[in-house]
């Protein structure tokens, strides 16, 4: 069910307000930022800077708002993320292009990471409205708990990395690491919890 406090900033959006659209951006920025983390995993993440494509399509959206159409926050999630998978493809080509090189490994990895992320077309519309919103609604919790845990939690079950690769990445012992995602995982379930 769409929130009130949520579905008042978006018709007041809809009304030109450029703070409750500046509102409404802010409120997905963590969503987005997860997309691009996604889309940019590997070599390629450490060249481009996943924070900066997320600016870029929060001002594309604020120059465009009169575009959209919708009225509903899954009209609006669906708008926004073909907008941020443009700038992301759009980063890649460009910076694909400044290195003069081809990085096909990589452009492969981006594209099946995006297909897996901007598949709302496929569901039928109450499934696309409920998994719209849990998506936003968990990025935005994961985004509130503290950044260590927000990685570890990240990287271990939306990509799905081992303990080992964790351990490596964290130059952490696996039990630090095992304890690290726990904590994560209990804090995102106290907060996820209390919204309810």
């Amino acid at each position: 069910m769409l929130n009130p406090d949520y579905q008042q900033l978006l018709n007041d959006s809809l009304k030109g307000n450029q703070d409750a659209i500046g509102q409404l951006l802010d409120r997905h920025r963590p969503y987005l930022k997860l997309i691009a983390q996604r889309a940019l995993e590997g070599q390629l993440q450490a060249r481009v800077d996943d924070s900066d494509i997320v600016q870029q399509t929060c001002l594309s959206a604020l120059r465009n708002f009169e575009q959209f159409d919708g009225k509903e926050e899954a009209q609006f999630i669906a708008w926004i993320q073909k907008i941020h998978e443009r700038n992301i493809q759009d980063t890649i080509r460009k910076h694909l292009g400044a290195e003069k090189r081809t990085i096909v490994n990589e452009v492969a990895a981006a594209g099946e990471n995006l297909q897996g992320l901007f598949h709302l077309e496929t569901l039928s519309p109450s499934q696309r409205v409920m998994q719209a919103e849990d998506a936003v609604r968990l990025a935005e919790v994961l985004a509130s708990i503290p950044e260590d845990q927000r990685e570890a939690v990240r990287l271990r079950h939306l990509e799905g990395w081992s303990l080992a690769d964790l351990q490596k990445h964290f130059d952490r012992s696996e039990t630090a690491v095992a304890s690290l995602i726990k904590r994560g995982l209990e804090n995102l379930r106290k907060k996820l919890n209390s919204e309810t």
